[in-house]
């Protein structure tokens, strides 16, 4: 029969005798070989019946089946009884089968299986779960370890992705059991203006403990509907309710100033600290005042012809939280640049667009002497009308007249547009007629012929919005002719006009 030099390597297979179950052939040699990996050992097991010609007295005369590993023989067998199984304790089993003239006998069939020892039961640590789940782990065999959402898997004290061990040859695992440690946020960050208060626990940072940011109250507040409320995430960052792990932001409140009394007042008043906070000194390379107003707290919103000619920011002084033109005491910031609208002319007759912002090197504190003010929405209540109370403040320097020392107020009314348009009808500057546009709102003392010219170029005209009893900019002092003369008006630029300008130059320089 072909039956010779057979190799078997899977590690579990069948091996017969030729023709099994019926008779074998006679005058066969058959060699069978079993060989699997170094550490596995072979376990033999006789199955069905077992029928080899035999003799009573001699051992095996006729036809034998033996077994043989290097180190250890087994047999010969046999006869007709099942001989018993055998482990082996080798990797590598030669079976020979040989068979005589005669007889008619039907043979031999065994099932081998191949395994290592086992390894020691893995048992998965605290918050770890394993798999596969297997009754035992011999050589070769895996297992991976997870962990629990909001743990990590922690291997020779690094925190590692993935962890798989694998049973040895010697019945060892070839690493120990990684463990399931708990998510560590760690301590969070600061924010400008603003702080934290750990919500679940003292100093608690692991998985799913809260934080609540909070801001410097009244002078900053959460910045666009966040809730300052943060969560330990599972994969370490501390994270908001849209899952972002960006800190929020403090801004600062604007439009908030020191009530005094808030009577109806014609002609300069002195103001008192805070009451306008949002008013800048602006001092120009040339020595030149300017007002303007301060915008969040790294922006001043001024008239384009305060700084058209300013060639270097950085030599513009820019001064806040300021009364007394004279005092020591102020806040300093610096330009970092300026952005003129490109629709102003600097023609000194046409004022039309006469607006810039100032962006600063650096944001300035907000306090009760220095605060943004805002800017006005779309609303209809934000359109000036005629005879609405509007306030104009600065140290007073216009074309006409040297300035104060002390920043002075106003109280004016919104002068309509048709009444500004017909005052400055036929009146020309320099031989060129002067205009009044869409983009400009006029403001005047209410009972005519007072100083409406209290502003610095630049300076704010504000007005206290209703409805959030905030102080909102309408208007950016911008030119007047002769203005204490009964019938003349300053002109300012129309904030509202403006605001998308205003919105991306500083969305896109931020």
């Amino acid at each position: 029969a072909q039956c010779q030099d057979q190799v078997f390597t899977q590690r579990t297979g069948e091996i017969s005798s030729p023709d099994y179950p019926a008779p074998y052939p006679p005058l066969s040699t058959c060699s069978y070989s079993i060989q699997v990996e170094d550490g596995l050992l072979i376990t033999l097991e006789f199955v069905e019946t077992f029928n080899v010609e035999t003799h009573p007295e001699v051992l095996c005369p006729y036809d034998v089946l033996q077994i043989k590993t290097p180190k250890k023989q087994f047999g010969p067998f046999c006869g007709k009884t099942l001989p018993a199984k055998i482990e082996t304790q080798s990797n590598v089993v030669n079976i020979a089968f040989i068979t005589d003239v005669s007889g008619a006998h039907s043979g031999w069939k065994m099932k081998y299986t191949a395994a290592g020892l086992p390894c020691p039961g893995p048992e998965a640590p605290p918050h770890g779960h394993i798999a596969p789940v297997q009754a035992q782990y011999t050589q070769g065999d895996r297992y991976a370890l997870s962990c629990d959402t909001g743990f990590a898997l922690l291997e020779n004290e690094n925190v590692v992705m993935s962890f798989v061990a694998e049973c040895r040859k010697n019945a060892s695992w070839n690493k120990p059991m990684a463990k399931c440690i708990i998510v560590d946020c760690g301590q969070p960050e600061d924010i400008d203006n603003g702080t934290f208060t750990y919500l679940t626990g003292p100093e608690q940072t692991t998985y799913s403990a809260e934080i609540q940011y909070q801001c410097a109250a009244p002078y900053y507040t959460l910045k666009a509907n966040s809730s300052g409320r943060y969560v330990c995430s599972d994969d370490g960052y501390w994270k908001n309710s849209q899952g972002e792990a960006t800190l929020p932001v403090c801004e600062p409140v604007c439009g908030m100033r020191e009530d005094g009394a808030v009577e109806r007042i014609f002609g300069g008043r002195r103001a008192k600290p805070g009451e306008f906070p949002w008013q800048v000194m602006l001092i120009s390379e040339h020595g030149e005042l300017g007002g303007g107003s301060l915008l969040y707290d790294n922006w001043v919103l001024t008239a384009a012809h305060v700084v058209a000619e300013q060639r270097n920011p950085s030599a513009l002084r820019v001064k806040l939280g300021i009364l007394n033109k004279r005092a020591v005491q102020y806040e300093e910031a610096w330009a970092e640049e300026i952005f003129i609208h490109e629709g102003y002319k600097n023609d000194l007759v046409n004022f039309d667009n006469d607006i810039a912002l100032i962006k600063l090197g650096h944001k300035v504190p907000i306090n009760t002497t220095i605060a943004p003010i805002c800017l006005p929405g779309k609303e209809e209540r934000f359109q000036m009308k005629a005879n609405a109370p509007v306030t104009v403040s600065g140290w007073g320097r216009t074309e006409t007249r040297s300035s104060s020392v002390a920043l002075l107020y106003t109280e004016l009314i919104v002068i309509s547009q048709k009444e500004c348009t017909d005052a400055y009808a036929n009146k020309s500057l320099n031989g060129s007629p002067l205009l009044v546009t869409e983009n400009m709102l006029c403001a005047g003392a209410e009972e005519g012929g007072r100083d409406a010219c209290q502003g610095d170029s630049g300076g704010p005209l504000v007005f206290r919005d209703a409805q959030t009893r905030k102080w909102f900019v309408a208007g950016i002092v911008s030119w007047a002719l002769d203005c204490a003369v009964a019938g003349q008006y300053g002109v300012y630029t129309r904030v509202t006009s403006y605001i998308p300008w205003i919105e991306s130059t500083i969305t896109s320089n931020s």
